[in-house]
């Protein structure tokens, strides 16, 4: 069997913790993201995980010790600069690609961000998120052969590749 793994993406979820010492996920999280940035496992982070990031890490309502704008874009700066981590950007494909995805799965409201996410991972060859979001967040990634898995809170979709 081919195995077609390429990189496992850190959801925002994962870094939002890593980062903020009151979470009670803070240690699980914090170790992963040290493993990717020491090379010991293959990881993306795509754009709109940074952009995700910032918005939680700078916001009151969201985290108990909000970065100030300069420090948030320090760490954003940190994680964009990590030579073992991949970061990934919608394509030009991208586009026609949440569009199909949207003609399929027919997401409303706030989970088109979580299709858009998941066709930015398609069209950069990534197949898995990490297995930390199953525990903290509200998205769970499963490859399955040549399939892409996921599930919300609301709905579970699979994609076949």
């Amino acid at each position: 069997m081919e195995n077609i793994l390429t990189a496992s993406l850190i959801d925002t979820n994962i870094l939002v913790y890593a980062n903020n010492e009151d979470s009670p996920f803070h240690s699980k999280c914090k170790v992963l993201v040290e493993r990717a940035v020491n090379g010991e496992l293959k990881a993306a982070i795509a754009i709109q995980n940074l952009v995700e990031l910032y918005a939680v890490i700078t916001d009151k309502r969201r985290v108990e010790r909000p970065l100030s704008p300069g420090k948030a874009i320090k760490l954003i700066n940190f994680y964009k600069a990590q030579e073992n981590i991949q970061i990934i950007a919608p394509t030009v494909q991208t586009l026609g690609t949440l569009t199909l995805l949207i003609e399929e799965h027919k997401p409303k409201a706030q989970s088109i961000f979580d299709l858009f996410l998941v066709a930015s991972m398609m069209d950069n060859n990534i197949h898995e998120i990490d297995p930390l979001s199953f525990y903290t967040g509200t998205i769970i990634f499963v490859t399955i052969f040549r399939s892409l898995c996921f599930l919300t809170y609301s709905r579970s979709y699979c994609i076949f590749k």
